[in-house]
Parts: C-alpha cells; structure tokens; sequence
C-alpha cells in the first residue's frame, strides 16, 4: 500500500486529528492504538500499511514515558549474551541492521571500545563478540577487532594508559529516540492512522464486534466517545490501569526496572571517536559512556522500582553509582554539580523469579486483557517493529486481514543523506546558520529538514534557539504546527532535548521559545508563567535536584549537532 497523496510531512493539525477520532463513534476504526511510544507509533505505522484504520491515542505527549529514557542506542544486546538470550541478540542485530538503511539520519553506525586490563577478560571479550558477530550471522555494521594500546587511548582519551592493555573495538548504532518515535508517527501518518497527544482512556469496553473508549482532550476538558473493532494497548508500565479499565484480563505480571543515566558536557568527559563499555565491579555488569549530541551521556543502572510509576527520577544513590563508575574508570574527580542532565526511565520487564531485575529477559508478550482488546509489554526499542508485527498479526487475524507486514520497506524520513545535505548548503549558503545547526537539522528531521530551514528563511528565524547550541528558532514554529508541540516542554525536553544537553536545561531558551510558542498557540502572559514554571517542575522532578543558574561552559559551540 502507497501513503496517500497529499498526506503531508508531519502529524497534521491537532484539532483535525481530534475530530476524526470523534468520528470513529459513528464510523468505527478497524485498530484504536493506546500510547504513544515507540511500540504504539510502530503498531500504528504496521496497522495502516496493512491497510487497516487505525487510530492512536497518547495521554501525555508522543514519547514521553520510557520512550525518551533510553540509553539512545539501536543495539544488538552485547549484554544480552551473558543471559543466554541468542534469539533475542539474532533478533535485535537484524532490526538494527534494518533500522539503520530505513532511517539513516537517526540511526547511526558507531564504534565501542571495551578496555581490556588482563589476558582473562581478552578471552572472555573475545569469544562474546565472537558470538556477538556469529548471531548477526557476521553481517554485523563491521566485525569486531582487537586494538592495541595506543589505539584504544586515542578512541577513547580519558582511560588511563597505565591500566590498560588494549581493547576490543566492535560497532553498534546510537540514536535520538524521541525522533524515531516521531518518525514512525508521521509515516503512520502518511499512510492514513490519526495520532493524537494529551488524549486521556477514561474507559473501556471490550467486544467481539466493536469495542468502545471514552477518550478526555486533556488541553480542554472535551471527552468523547471512540469505537472501533479492536484495540491494542501498548502502555508500557502503565498496563495495569489500562487493564482495570477494561474490567477483564490478566496481563503478565510486570517488574519496573528503573534506568538511570546522566548527561555530562564533552569537557567534563572528553571522549573523541568512539562510546565505551566501562565495567562497574560493584554490580558486576558494563555501563555505556556515549558521546551524543555534543555531550556524554553515561549509563544504566537496572534496579527494581517500587515508587510512583508517573514520575520516576534520579536520586542521589544513581548519581553516586554512576559518578563512583565512570571517575573509577576514567581516573576522574567529576561531582554531582558536573552533571550536565540526568534522566530516570521505567523499563516495563516481564516478572521472572525472585532476583534482580538486570537477570530478567528484554522479550515481549502479546496477550488478551479483554474481548476485543490486545496487550503488550516486555521488549526493547531496537525491536520495536518486531514488536508491532506480532501485535498486529493478533489482530489481523481476528479482523480477516490477509496483508503481511511492510514495515521492513517503508522508509522512515530519510532518502539519500548525501544530496540531502548538498541541498541545505546550497539553501542555507548565506543566511548565517552554522554548520552544526544544519547537521542538527537533517539529523533531527531527515527529508524534512529543508521545510524548517525555509520556515526559517521565511519567517527569519534562522538564530540558535539557545545561544551556543544547534537547534534554531524555526523549530519551535515548525513543531507547533506540524509535530504536535503544545507545551513548552514538549519542544525543550523532547523535540530539540535542549533539556538534557544544556545544563540549564534550555531555560536560557525559554524566553525565545515561549515567545514563539505563544504566537503560534495564542498563550497569554499568565500561560506563558504556567508553561515555564511547569516546564521547570517537570525537569527538577526527573532530574532529582533544583536547577540552579549554573553557566553553559565556554566550549559548547558545536555542542547539539547531531554528529556524535
């Protein structure tokens, strides 16, 4: 199936979207998908492409919950291999493989180096990355090798030579996560689902024939009636109260697993060509140091969560583990008022025996809370249109829909990377936008990007959204209108993540976002204080601390470009 002509490049206006949910009382959808993350966005995208209607309703905004957490890789599980999860890492590698060639611009082919100290962990690297590259049945992004000593220092500069012998270095991908749920929403999009943020499941209903919701516009109070065939509930952590709705069902029993990570400017932790895989002898296991958009992101922590699932965030024993893991590994004396942005996700595990959560499997389960309504839970983001598929065949099979997945063709905003940035030199050769804002641009909006950069042109807007970092004014213009930004932390914290990049966490930035904001959704000066106070609350309430006035350090010009 083709997308439709005239489809557009975005989400389509929010009050449009609204009415035709609406409509679905009277003409019922074939498919009501429930949360918007990455497995909603893709059972969506995998439902329309079948030739289904679908509907999606999220009820804060797009990625929001652990969709935006993630430690932004597309990875193949090298972890994974230590839980004697071989389908799982087979499975992975593939959709990574795959992921990379339909979104170039967001998925990024990128070396890890694991330091070796001794000759027992070059056996033991060595013969996992091995299997790592036998799974991937050696199709791996490229084959993993041994470096020496001075090759592994200059990949990655702050391990301390005098530790180490060596190192492994093997490629996996990394990833802005809150733009590959975007990108799958706007191609589901295209081919005719209607998406919605800030919609609210009240109540639910099953049924053989048609199901039934009673779905709240939380922007404005509306509630209103939605039917349709079938319904999938990919909530997440939320699972359970969308299962008490329904009034039926027993959905796997879930262990939240809290994830942690903290971002550091690139001074703090200069690393240069490549992530790495650092150990942490106290809890026997690896953690990532990622260099991501002009900053370092470190991470994760795997522990059991037992509080409020709304608003999961980093305490002061995440930020010790973490700092006591990387200035162990590192030889470095970074503090808690180094951290740059820190964030704390839920991963919705399957229940296994009594233990740790970090021994518990990354699979998902597709499973029936209702007549008529579907779950699922489980799974990782790399295997999120894998996913979809088994969500969906669920439903199709009910529905007597006979089309097979396309997923594995549709392109996900990306064409030919190369013209594309010919292109906006050409376009952007004399107005001023740095080279590092218009990398930023097409690593966040892929074919897209020449739409905002000529919103830029026209409505000259083309200066740094934050002074210092890539993103650029237009953006906020451009996410209003056509990705559904309707609070001021839908654009700093998931469109352009100025909240985790920037120590200040964008709100040098707020006043120019707001500014634009206002004009395109009509706040008055009392809204633009609600947005702003509530933008800082939703912040320090992840973060675990108070924003302070700290400065942006001296050398973050080329910081935020989306290049490593």
């Amino acid at each position: 199936m083709k997308p439709p002509s005239g489809s557009g490049g975005g989400l389509g206006s929010r009050t449009g979207a609204l009415e035709r949910l609406a409509h679905s009382a009277t003409d019922p959808l074939d498919l009501l998908v429930v949360g918007g993350g990455i497995t909603g966005a893709g059972i969506a995208l995998d439902a329309v492409s079948r030739g289904m209607t679908a509907g999606l309703v999220e009820r804060n905004d797009f990625a929001s919950g652990t969709s935006s957490k993630s430690s932004k890789l597309v990875h193949g599980g090298l972890r994974y291999l230590e839980q004697r999860e071989f389908g799982l890492v087979r499975e992975a590698s593939t959709e990574r493989e795959l992921l990379g060639r339909l979104a170039p611009h967001l998925v990024q082919p990128f070396p890890f180096v694991i330091p070796i100290s001794d000759r027992w962990l070059r056996a033991k690297f060595g013969v996992g990355l091995w299997a790592y590259d036998a799974l991937a049945t050696f199709k791996n992004l490229k084959a993993h090798r041994y470096i020496d000593r001075e090759e592994t220092e200059t990949l990655v500069p702050p391990l301390p030579r005098n530790k180490m012998r060596g190192g492994f270095m093997f490629y996996d991908s990394k990833t802005d996560d809150v733009r590959l749920v975007m990108e799958v929403l706007i191609q589901a999009r295209r081919y005719g689902a209607t998406v919605c943020n800030y919609t609210l499941v009240r109540d639910l209903e099953g049924s053989e024939d048609v199901c039934s919701a009673l779905v709240e516009d939380t922007l404005t109070g509306q509630v209103f009636e939605m039917r349709a065939r079938r319904i999938i509930a990919a909530t997440g952590v939320w699972t359970d109260r969308l299962e008490s709705l329904a009034k039926n069902g027993a959905p796997p029993r879930l262990r939240p697993s809290k994830g942690v990570h903290l971002v550091f400017h690139r001074a703090k932790i200069p690393m240069a060509e490549a992530a790495a895989f650092i150990p942490d002898a106290e809890r026997k296991r690896m953690l990532f140091v990622i260099p991501w958009l002009g900053s370092v992101v470190v991470g994760t922590t795997d522990t059991t969560f037992h509080g409020e699932i709304d608003h999961p965030s980093v305490d002061d024993e995440d930020r010790r583990y973490c700092l006591d893991a990387v200035n162990s590994a590192f030889k470095l004396d970074l503090s808690p008022s180094d951290i740059s942005g820190a964030y704390a996700g839920l991963r919705p595990l399957i229940s296994g025996e009594a233990g740790e959560t970090a021994d518990l499997s990354r699979r998902h389960a597709v499973y029936d809370i209702a007549p008529g309504i579907t779950g699922i839970t489980g799974g990782k983001l790399t295997t999120y249109r894998r996913m979809a598929k088994d969500a969906v065949n669920r439903v199709a099979e009910d529905l007597e829909v006979d089309a097979k997945p396309r997923t594995g063709w549709i392109r996900l905003g990306s064409s030919d990377l190369d013209a594309l940035r010919a292109a906006m030199g050409r376009r952007a050769k004399h107005l001023g936008v740095s080279d590092s804002s218009l990398e930023s641009l097409i690593r966040s909006y892929g074919d897209r990007a020449l739409a905002v950069l000529d919103l830029a042109v026209k409505d000259s807007h083309t200066e740094s959204l934050s002074e210092g970092f890539a993103p650029i004014a237009a953006e906020a213009a451009y996410c209003v209108r056509y990705e559904m930004a309707t609070h001021l932390g839908d654009l700093l914290a998931r469109r352009t993540r100025l909240s985790l990049t920037d120590p200040a966490a964008g709100i040098g930035a707020g006043a120019l976002a707001l500014d634009l904001m206002s004009e395109e959704l009509g706040w008055d000066r009392a809204e633009c204080n609600r947005q702003r106070d509530a933008y800082r609350l939703e912040i320090e309430r992840e973060r675990g601390t108070r924003l302070g006035d700290s400065p942006r350090p001296e050398a973050h010009a080329p910081g935020g470009a989306r290049t490593g």
